[in-house]
Formats: structure tokens, sequence, C-alpha cells
């Protein structure tokens, strides 16, 4: 869409109160069972920032500010000595196209494959969460984008 600038760039401490409004915008589109906890945010996102091993992004319009973010960090979550980027949230606040109809989330996703890069990650996975109707159009789209589903995560109420 003409006019409309918009830019990645890692977060910083500045942006703390809008990426704090962006994830409780996430989590309220999903049932919950406990309310959105600022202070768990805060020092979430406080960790990412801190953690050379962990990669905190925005997606900022022409002001700076941010309406979409992701995180993610270096794990070994396969158990083997070679590294995977792992990203954990990502989400993007774009009502009625304010911002066009760009893809946004996956612009995020391919700057943090660079990121991954950097740090010689030879893997890089995913989550998403979605409502479980959905999950058919999410593997098809991150098909096309080269990415096969290997794990999946199922959620239980335990009390």
């Amino acid at each position: 869409m003409m006019g409309i600038t918009t830019n990645i760039r890692q977060a910083v401490r500045n942006d703390m109160p809008h990426l704090l409004g962006l994830a409780e915008i996430e989590y309220n589109l999903f049932e919950q069972r406990s309310p959105f906890s600022v202070d768990v945010t805060q020092n979430y996102i406080e960790m990412i920032m801190a953690d050379p091993n962990s990669l905190g992004l925005v997606v900022e319009d022409r002001y700076r500010i941010p309406f979409g973010f992701l995180s993610g960090s270096i794990s070994f979550i396969d158990l083997s000595s070679e590294p995977t980027a792992l990203i954990q949230h990502w989400f993007v606040h774009n009502p009625s196209n304010k911002y066009g109809n760009k893809h946004y989330g996956l612009d995020l996703v391919r700057a943090f494959e660079g990121w991954a890069n950097t740090k010689q990650c030879q893997k890089l996975s995913l989550g998403i969460r979605m409502n479980p109707e959905h999950r058919r159009s999410y593997d098809k789209t991150f098909a096309r984008l080269g990415y096969t589903p290997n794990y999946v995560y199922y959620s239980k109420e335990l009390v």
C-alpha cells in the first residue's frame, strides 16, 4: 500500500508500554483461565532483551510505535550439539489493515531467521498459538515457506 512506512528493528526498553499492550491484546484473543499479568510479561520481555542468546523484534510504524513483535532464543530443544533458533511468541496487531495487507508477521520471522543464521543455528522452530480449527491453514502456509511440523503441543487443564 502506498504511503505506509514501517520498519523492523530490535526491541528496546522504551518499547515496553507498547509491547505490554500488544501482549495483552494477543492474550485476550484466546480463552484464558487467569487474567493477563503485566508483571510476568514485563519480566519475560526484560529477560529477552538482556539475554545475548535471545532476540526481541518489533515492527513499527512511521512514528516508531510498535504494532507487532516477535521473541525468540537459541535452544538445544533437540538435545543435540547443534543450536536451534526457537520463536516463542509473535503477534501483529493490524486492525482493519491500518498498515496495509502486508504479511508483517512473516517479515518478523524472516528477520529472526537472519539473526539465527548469524548465531550459526542449523534449524529454526516456531510456535504459534491458534484455535484448533485453524491448524490446516497454518500447515499450508508454513509448508509454502519450507517449514514442516515436528513438535506439536497439546494443552490440558490440570485443575
